[in-house]
């Protein structure tokens, strides 16, 4: 019996689980609304808003762009530096 409860108890909790992550990915994947917020609390936060603004199919290529230019920028590293 304990078992049994158990069982329907953790099904219940999964169930519950998975309405709440469904109904935050309709919420993500809704409408512009939700980008104008992100665009703001990212300003509040102090980060930069075009950052945030990023769409993710670019940032890939943004990526590497800022890891050749800081590479390219590195210092010269004298023999002593080990």
């Amino acid at each position: 019996m304990r078992m049994l409860l158990g069982c329907v108890s953790l099904l219940v909790v999964l169930a519950i689980v998975g309405l709440l992550a469904r109904t935050q990915l309709k919420q993500v994947s809704g409408d512009g609304a939700a980008a104008a917020v992100s665009l703001s609390a990212a300003s509040a936060a102090g980060v930069d808003p075009a950052l945030a603004a990023t769409p993710t199919r670019d940032l890939p290529r943004q990526v590497q762009d800022d890891l050749v230019r800081t590479l390219q920028a590195a210092p010269a590293r004298g023999d002593d530096s080990r």
